[in-house]
């Protein structure tokens, strides 16, 4: 089976077939019969998925909060400029962040300054082969794990080369990591989030696979997914990128809860998109919107997800799961004009929440204290 590269899209749009049938249904909450929940799909697999867990609904149209950062990362130097920073990584007292379209990572002091920049086009080690597909940078508190077009490259905590593995599967897709393993694309056609082992080879885990794909028709949007691990491996949360669910696992990949989110946002939510403003209707395929943009653990206890409108700090600490805040993020000088940024990743590191996106400047930190 070929596998093809697909350009990076600005928009949180992927692009699919046309005529595919979703069917809006109302679903029963597991937890209460008073509970009308939206579906967006026709599909036996999400029922099966819906069925194995109770269900914690997240009610989208509760107030939400808004904050303005305190801090900037990233300020320029002399020589060392910031573009559209993407995923971060802290150890110790420096934060480390790749950039959107780079083939580099950004080193960042306690001063908020850049202060090294690691990594230069190449195949070699400690090179990085294609600008459009660095981006994916994790640490599981040992080991830096960063993306690299087909391949993952190792590094110690200092950026030291250790070793690399080919993963065709990951070239376009999200992955995270625990102290123990990898959760990345799979290769085949049934599943979605596969798991190597954090240590030499790297093996894959061929018992350990989440998140099957879906039997709906064309399949791309559908199937875009996103992962995240607690820092320990306690928990891995996975969801389809165009649905409303998040699927909560534990350490032994038992299912435990899933998070589903309710509201106005959700029932106005439109799946399927046209081609944008200007093309031509029937010269590009209609489009699966993403509802779910982003997840991450920030640590054992809290998992923020963004969604339109909104980003989520759900605690997840007891198995009576409990939603903390509602928050829309601002930049320095808040104006509260605008849905404020479009976050690509989040890090708490100290007493602050660090929030990155392609389209600012900087990363802005927040103070954030959830107890």
């Amino acid at each position: 089976m070929s596998f093809i590269s697909l350009p990076r899209i600005p928009l949180p749009v992927r692009w699919r077939y046309a005529g595919i049938p979703f069917l809006l249904l109302s679903f029963g909450a597991c937890q209460s019969g008073e509970i009308t929940l939206t579906r967006f799909e026709n599909s036996p697999i999400i029922d099966s998925l819906l069925a194995s867990a109770p269900h914690f609904v997240v009610d989208t149209d509760i107030e939400v909060e808004r904050l303005g950062a305190t801090i900037r990362l990233g300020l320029p130097t002399d020589s060392l400029i910031l573009g559209g920073p993407l995923q971060m990584i802290s150890i110790g007292d420096s934060l480390y962040i790749s950039e959107d379209n780079s083939v580099n990572i950004f080193a960042v002091g306690v001063d908020g300054y850049l202060s090294r920049k690691i990594g230069k086009p190449g195949k070699g080690p400690g090179e990085f082969a294609y600008a459009a597909f660095l981006g994916e940078l994790k640490y599981n508190g040992s080991h830096v794990f960063v993306k690299d077009r087909d391949r993952i490259q190792v590094f110690t905590s200092k950026f030291e080369y250790v070793h690399s593995f080919f993963n065709l599967a990951g070239t376009y897709r999200r992955f995270s990591v625990s102290p123990d393993y990898i959760f990345l694309g799979c290769s085949g056609k049934d599943w979605l989030v596969c798991t190597r082992s954090t240590s030499p080879p790297y093996d894959w885990i061929q018992s350990i696979v989440l998140l099957p794909v879906l039997d709906l028709p064309g399949q791309s949007g559908e199937n875009h997914y996103l992962v995240t691990v607690s820092p320990k491996g306690e928990r891995i949360a996975v969801a389809y990128g165009g649905l409303p669910y998040i699927f909560v696992y534990d350490d032994q990949f038992i299912h435990l809860q899933t998070i589903r989110f309710e509201g106005r946002d959700v029932r106005n939510f439109k799946s399927i998109v046209g081609p944008p403003d200007g093309v031509p209707a029937g010269s590009i395929e209609p489009g699966t919107r993403l509802f779910i943009l982003t997840i991450k653990f920030v640590n054992s206890q809290y998992l923020i997800a963004t969604v339109p409108k909104g980003n989520y700090v759900l605690d997840l600490s007891e198995n009576d799961y409990k939603l903390a805040r509602k928050i829309v993020f601002g930049p320095v000088d808040d104006t509260e004009e605008g849905e404020g940024i479009n976050p690509a990743d989040f890090l708490l590191h100290k007493d602050h929440l660090y929030v990155s996106s392609p389209w600012e400047e900087y990363v802005y930190g927040y103070e954030f204290d959830l107890e």
